[in-house]
């Protein structure tokens, strides 16, 4: 099968009006499509500048902290919602984690939708039977994307203006392909945040039996402080039913395992459980839109040749599953994973045909390239406990490859895969930027 050109791919429009906002400084900038044909088709990548707490976007005594998101496929509006109310912080509508609530004392924090996600850069129409799995991943993946990052910095933040990076989830494969850049001349950042990541040259199976493992360990901890979670559970999943819901779709809330410190997540955990008990079929479905669980396509793609090279998520949990068993009532990842299809025969069949032969994989610089390119930054490891997605154990062991002495440290925190942005996180970037001036 021969990829159709990026350039033949759907794309959505956006409205202009996005960038017109009362408190944030927000734009496009204009990029290649492929940034070895420069004179070829461009895309407009877009940004969001949040100023720091009782300041202007502008302002140079907040240094910049471009927060690379997680995801892949997930637009920087997962982090602050599009529509954040910046006169009501605790608004319900801005979400149940204020991801930027603590650095934002000190810092203005630079977001960029990463290209063809469900945001404002030139997002792709991942409903169109058009799509093309291969032209994806050769023009959507992580390496197009550091670039994207380096325009957006280049056209926001001024010379010699210092500025750190916090690459989480995700983002991690961005983070190192920025790197790279740096090497080749490319703006260094003051210091590089590597937060509960991914990172590339994983041994992939060892990495998703960990985190299959961790899901199992978090499960059981439920129950440990929630004896009777079984049953809440099952009423769950009644009440689904009952509103004519797939009651095996509760398996969405693997997300939610491990959020936040121990002794709080559970509770948590088992809040959202209540809340879905008195809700409309409605209100659970846009839970599940906006938060929790729905199989990304673009992800799917993008994890494949970012993650998972020669695999697909469905061919991964298909061998996890087995290795790493649960009881019936446990939260489990894989079930959703196993969805990717969505019922939708256009869907399915493109799945099934990635399944069978994956695109190829992003290109990466060698081991050693990338640790020389370490060496010419400051670089935090932050690995933390309870991570649902990215064990810290197994994230450590991952990470040992990179570290270059005087260049790296390691910073293990509580509070599951966003422990960055929570206070103890916050008071660790703190720590280790004040150590770098």
């Amino acid at each position: 099968m021969t990829a159709k050109a990026p350039s033949a791919l759907p794309f959505k429009k956006v409205d202009p009006k996005v960038a017109e906002h009362a408190v944030e400084r927000r734009g496009f900038v204009e990029v290649p499509l492929d940034y070895a044909r420069p004179d070829g088709p461009a895309i407009s990548v877009f940004y969001r500048l949040i100023p720091a707490y009782g300041s202007r976007p502008g302002d140079p005594a907040r240094p910049v902290i471009v927060v690379v998101n997680g995801g892949p496929g997930i637009s920087c509006s997962a982090y602050r919602p599009l529509d954040f109310d910046y006169g009501n912080p605790a608004s319900p509508k801005n979400g149940a984690l204020d991801r930027f609530k603590y650095l934002l004392n000190s810092y203005r924090i630079l977001l960029v939708d990463q290209r063809g996600t469900d945001g404002q850069s030139s997002p792709l129409d991942m409903t169109n039977p058009a799509i093309d799995a291969d032209a994806i991943a050769l023009a959507f993946s992580s390496d197009r994307q550091a670039r994207d990052y380096h325009a957006v910095i280049e056209a926001v933040i001024p010379k010699g203006e210092p500025f750190f990076l916090i690459a989480q989830s995700y983002g991690g494969m961005v983070g190192m392909q920025y790197l790279s850049l740096t090497r080749a001349g490319a703006r260094k950042p003051k210091g590089v945040v590597f937060s509960a990541s991914a990172l590339p040259y994983e041994d992939v199976m060892a990495a998703c039996l960990a985190r299959r493992s961790e899901q199992l360990k978090l499960n059981r901890e439920l129950r440990e402080a929630y004896p009777d979670v079984e049953a809440r559970l099952a009423a769950v999943r009644a009440h689904l039913k009952r509103l004519g819901l797939d009651p095996d779709s509760i398996n969405g809330l693997f997300g939610l395992l491990g959020k936040g410190v121990k002794g709080v997540w559970e509770k948590n955990f088992v809040a959202h459980l209540d809340k879905m008990l008195g809700q409309a079929r409605a209100e659970i479905e846009k839970d599940a839109r906006d938060n929790f669980g729905e199989v990304n396509l673009l992800n799917y793609i993008l994890s494949s040749c970012n993650f998972t090279p020669g695999e697909t998520d469905r061919t991964i949990a298909a061998t996890t599953s087995a290795r790493v068993p649960y009881e019936p009532w446990m939260i489990d990842e894989n079930w959703v994973t196993m969805q990717a299809g969505g019922g939708v025969a256009w869907r399915e069949a493109f799945v099934t045909a990635m399944d069978r032969r994956p695109p190829p994989a992003t290109p990466f610089e060698s081991v050693a390239d990338l640790r020389a390119a370490i060496a010419l930054n400051s670089v935090l490891f932050t690995p933390a406990d309870n991570d649902a997605f990215v064990p810290a154990e197994s994230y450590i062991r991952s990470l040992a490859k990179f570290e270059v002495e005087g260049r790296t440290r390691i910073k293990r925190l509580p509070g599951g895969h966003n422990a960055i942005f929570l206070e103890e996180g916050h008071r660790a970037f703190l720590d280790w930027a004040a150590s770098l001036a």
